[in-house]
């Protein structure tokens, strides 16, 4: 008796042979498929797809549909792969229901009739091996990869590439297949589970093979990964690769016209103002210790001696970093004086420049209203906010590898090499190298590399691409490199090796490998209360979650987590490695704001980052805000008017906004704004009060410090520095005399206490005073002038030196 349909009619049924190579079983496989069909329906057809057999299979089956008119034949000429076959098969069927299944005969397909039950009631039914009769090798293998498509792909079906698997036929039509090989049975489910059909699993037996050889091997699990990641990468993550068909929020569709552009253009350069007002405006404090008053100085020295190749500190070769932002700074200061300002004008142009290239990026990419929401996400920042306004390599650094990974997208985004774009990036990418060293390569090659490689509708660079980004990296660089090594024989040596592999390994700076976890955290506030929803955001896989992730933001990912990554890896770590990251994090979460700032938008899918993200937030910021007062008020000592202001201030915002986390959830419309506002406040109070406080009360000798006065009222004493650079002392007494020493048994500190009269010292605040005296000649006297920040000032007069100089004029006057 047949089974029904869900027409209550007798079924009809396509049965699908992919063969390849499989002549010593094709005739027994065409024969228990006939058999089993025959007892299931009348109407049926057995299609074999030979797929370029060079065995005589395709000559076998022409035999068998002569005998049989149920059995028809099917050739590629030459191999296309198992799925080709599968959708070869797809196509050719005329039956109701289509069924496929391997031509080894592994499977009993008597067993088919509970297929067709379940085809009444669901779209797709899939078996499953109860009992697999393969070795326990393949078994591991298959789990393994059964457990990875269930991951990445969601599919929720335990034995994927069990080959019996029964179809409406309207269902196969509507599936989008493509691939060819042995991922087609995780791309049909996963096409499935994307459209919503009904999908149901059955146990089958599972039979050794007898007869022929299985095509399948471990040589195939490479191949067979590499197809799962980059179809996970396409079809699941981010299955839009057109930027030209950006899915993006109905808001932002709706304000395509010339005149809302106009106001984001006009937004976008009101915001740059904005960041320009915060950036460069107030730079003339003290130089803060270590890193400012190191960068400042080298250019000053640069300046003095007129050598442009060699970087020194003290006058000595300082091997750390190449040269190019103590070029920039010498420029500034050639042209603005050697000021404070003029140093911090460097980081302070280089932020800005980040933000607008930022912007423009976003704008090209995204659209005009997510690349003005990217600028807001990275002025207000917490971490790119503080590095600024302060003299460091990491800022500039940040500029040109964003904009050698911004223009190596443009290279490559229409599926055509841009040869001009990709020129360019390597450009940027030397001035990079110039920066910091061989960084700027690592952080660039992975994300351009995997990205190109993951995405089909993307150039694919080949070898000779990524050597002339090497090309022109290094024709950038390399000329100075050339000009240092005959300055220093040991500087590339000293510059590669220790400053950068030792590095590397924690010869410096040495953190755990979480470090970067509450650093990131830290950085990215407020945006870091986004962390939770973004990430669900990110990888939802239902709804139409996926179509609201182009594949830009695949690029944007791969580059901020390799960053991530690497600097996680490497044992050296200090907080602001993670900067180059900062603008790439900016436009994912600008792109996701357009979503949760869009009132139209699924409330339900944004409620969390509309409601509880931006209040805890703003609570955050108030109390952040009020820390600082305090501290400022009790450990600086500043008890001035402004101090009572921010305090009442603060304190008013956070009593708002506690009242606001627990008023009505529908009002979310100010929420976001409110936190920028106060998340702006803050950057303002701490960068352009606190920060100059702090550097006020720690100078040595700038001009807000008593200890400058003192030491200018001496005739130009003889003056060192010990066990710390301390490279704001050479740096504000503008003097090329002043050394610097390891620690106290230095021989030549001896010898330079003996040839003066006085000497000024600036040792460490942790070696105690009373140490000092037995370093020194005997009588020799010691005064301490006073402390600030890390260093004690001390004054050595050596009475032995005072009396040589006198004992001359005494004999003179005998005469």
């Amino acid at each position: 008796m047949y089974a029904k349909d869900r027409s209550g009619a007798a079924p009809t049924l396509s049965l699908i042979l992919p063969a390849w190579n499989e002549s010593e079983v094709i005739r027994r496989a065409i024969d228990e498929a006939d058999s089993a069909l025959r007892q299931l329906t009348h109407d049926y057809e057995i299609i074999v797809v030979d797929d370029g057999s060079t065995d005589g299979t395709g000559e076998l089956v022409e035999q068998a549909a002569k005998s049989n008119p149920h059995v028809r034949l099917l050739q590629h000429h030459p191999n296309q792969g198992y799925g080709a076959s599968i959708r070869s098969g797809f196509a050719a069927a005329r039956k109701d229901l289509v069924v496929f299944t391997d031509a080894d005969c592994q499977f009993d397909l008597t067993e088919l009739d509970r297929f067709v039950l379940l085809a009444d009631r669901y779209d797709i039914v899939c078996g499953y091996r109860i009992d697999r009769k393969d070795t326990p090798l393949r078994c591991l293998y298959s789990r393994v990869y059964n457990q990875m498509v269930r991951i990445l792909l969601r599919t929720e079906v335990r034995d994927v590439d069990c080959a019996l698997k029964m179809f409406h036929r309207e269902v196969v039509q509507k599936l989008e297949i493509s691939g060819s090989g042995f991922l087609v049975n995780s791309e049909i489910l996963t096409r499935a589970k994307q459209a919503r059909y009904k999908i149901v699993e059955v146990g089958v037996s599972h039979r050794p093979r007898t007869d022929g050889t299985s095509t399948v091997s471990i040589s195939h699990i490479p191949k067979v990964l590499c197809s799962l990641a980059r179809f996970w990468w396409n079809a699941v993550q981010f299955p839009v690769c057109d930027d030209s068909a950006i899915a993006v929020s109905p808001a932002h569709q709706s304000q395509a016209t010339t005149v809302q552009d106009r106001r984001y253009v006009w937004a976008s350069v009101g915001l740059l103002l904005i960041a320009a007002f915060f950036m460069l405006t107030n730079l003339g404090y003290p130089l803060i210790d270590r890193d400012e008053t190191r960068y400042a100085e080298i250019p000053r020295e640069m300046i003095a001696t007129g050598n442009w190749v060699l970087p020194q500190l003290n006058f000595h070769s300082y091997y750390d970093k190449p040269p190019l932002v103590y070029w920039l700074c010498a420029i500034s200061f050639k042209l603005f004086g050697i000021t404070e300002t003029a140093a911090r004008l460097v980081p302070a142009l280089a932020a800005l420049a980040t933000i607008a290239s930022t912007m423009w990026f976003g704008a090209r990419v995204f659209g005009k209203r997510i690349g003005l929401l990217s600028g807001v996400v990275l002025l207000l920042s917490a971490g790119f906010a503080f590095t600024s306004r302060y003299l460091l390599l990491d800022g500039v650094m940040t500029l040109f590898i964003s904009l050698s990974l911004f223009t190596a997208y443009e290279a490559i985004c229409s599926g055509e090499m841009k040869l001009s774009w990709w020129l360019l990036s390597g450009v940027f990418c030397g001035l990079a190298f110039l920066t910091k060293g061989p960084v700027a390569l690592i952080l660039w090659l992975p994300p351009v590399f995997a990205f190109a490689w993951l995405s089909d509708t993307y150039a694919k660079p080949r070898g000779w691409h990524y050597g002339m980004i090497a090309g022109v990296t290094f024709a950038v660089a390399v000329p100075w490199m050339i000009a240092v090594s005959l300055q220093d024989a040991s500087f590339l040596t000293e510059f590669f090796y220790t400053h950068n592999l030792k590095r590397f390994a924690g010869g410096f700076h040495r953190q755990p490998i979480w470090y970067f976890v509450p650093v990131l955290l830290v950085a990215g506030h407020p945006w870091s209360f986004l962390a939770v929803p973004y990430a669900h955001f990110l990888f939802r896989q239902s709804g139409e979650s996926r179509y609201q992730r182009p594949a830009v933001v695949g690029y944007l990912l791969l580059w901020s987590v390799w960053c991530f990554v690497f600097f996680s890896l490497s044992r050296c770590k200090l907080p602001t490695y993670l900067l180059p990251a900062a603008p790439a994090f900016a436009l994912m979460v600008g792109h996701y704001l357009d979503y949760v700032l869009d009132g139209s938008a699924d409330k339900a899918s944004f409620w969390f980052a509309r409601f509880w993200s931006p209040r805890t937030a703003t609570v955050t910021t108030c109390g952040v805000g009020i820390a600082f007062v305090v501290y400022i008020a009790v450990y600086v000592g500043d008890a001035s008017s402004l101090i009572y202001a921010w305090a009442t201030l603060w304190a008013a915002l956070l009593c708002c906004s506690l009242f606001t986390l627990f008023g009505k959830r529908d009002d979310t419309g100010y929420a976001w704004p409110a936190s920028m506002g106060t998340a702006l406040l803050l950057a303002f109070m701490v960068m352009h009060h606190w920060v100059p406080t702090y550097s006020q009360g720690e100078t040595l000798f700038g001009h807000a410090s008593p200890l400058a006065e003192q030491i200018a009222l001496q005739s130009n004493p003889a003056i060192a520095t010990v066990a710390h650079e301390f490279s704001g002392v050479p740096f504000y007494l503008n003097r090329s005399d002043v050394g610097n020493f390891g620690g106290l048994d230095d021989p030549q500190l001896r010898s330079l206490v003996s040839a003066n009269e006085r000497t000024v010292l600036v040792v460490e605040k942790r070696i105690p005073s009373e140490q000092l005296e037995r370093y020194f000649p005997p009588g020799t006297r010691i005064r301490r002038l006073g402390n600030r920040g890390q260093a004690q000032v001390i004054e050595v007069v050596n009475p032995t030196t005072i009396a040589k100089r006198v004992q001359p004029k005494r004999r003179s006057v005998a005469r």
